[in-house]
């Protein structure tokens, strides 16, 4: 049972990196491109994932979870340096594995079937707003809970797959420049906020 449990792990571990491999390439791969360079029949590829976008979200997710994790636990203890280094950090690995994070992206976007009733689906780094939300904590009871979401919600914006897509293509930012973009537009959120509620407390409004 050991033998046959451990077998299915590498199989499993076999098709994320071959899916991983090919979307790094810049291709839209197929079942059959996985199942090929994974050295398995398709249905075998079936029967761990459903589809091909079920395949590459997780791929994403897991790459995610540990990039954002390692950040998330060196975070430093002022909030304005911390909510830097994350956005700094997602957009890195974004920027990084371009051709990657497009594929989940484009993934995320697909949907099964046609209906008249639009779901909106979270795209796989969604481990980002609880990675803001832990970033920003320090925050939370100076700003209240409503200054606070919304600063929260903000900077997710900012520092997402969208994010990077919009400052690549519809502002044909150079990498470096589109990292840099990002964080600055995190740290004036940030500003902007304290400065919000600092007023608000003089005014007393």
């Amino acid at each position: 049972m050991t033998a046959r449990s451990n077998q299915k792990r590498r199989t499993r571990r076999a098709l994320l990196d071959a899916a991983a491999l090919l979307v790094r390439d810049g291709r839209t791969p197929t079942i059959a491109d996985v199942a090929e360079v994974a050295l398995v029949s398709p249905a075998t590829v079936y029967r761990y994932f459903p589809s091909m976008r079920a395949l590459v979200l997780e791929v994403a997710s897991e790459e995610a979870a540990q990039r954002i994790e390692h950040m998330v636990a060196a975070l430093p203890a002022d909030p304005e340096q911390r909510i830097d280094a994350l956005v700094g950090g997602i957009a890195g690995f974004h920027l990084d594995n371009e051709a990657l994070w497009r594929g989940v992206l484009n993934a995320s976007l697909e949907r099964p079937g046609q209906s008249e009733t639009f779901e909106p689906e979270s795209i796989p780094d969604d481990r980002r707003l609880h990675a803001v939300q832990v970033a920003l904590a320090p925050l939370a009871e100076s700003l209240g809970s409503r200054r606070y979401r919304q600063l929260v919600m903000a900077t997710v914006v900012v520092s997402g797959v969208e994010a990077m897509v919009a400052a690549r293509d519809a502002c044909a930012m150079g990498r470096g420049e589109a990292r840099e973009v990002l964080r600055w537009a995190a740290g004036a959120l940030l500003r902007t906020a304290l400065q919000e509620e600092d007023s608000e407390q003089r005014t007393g409004a």
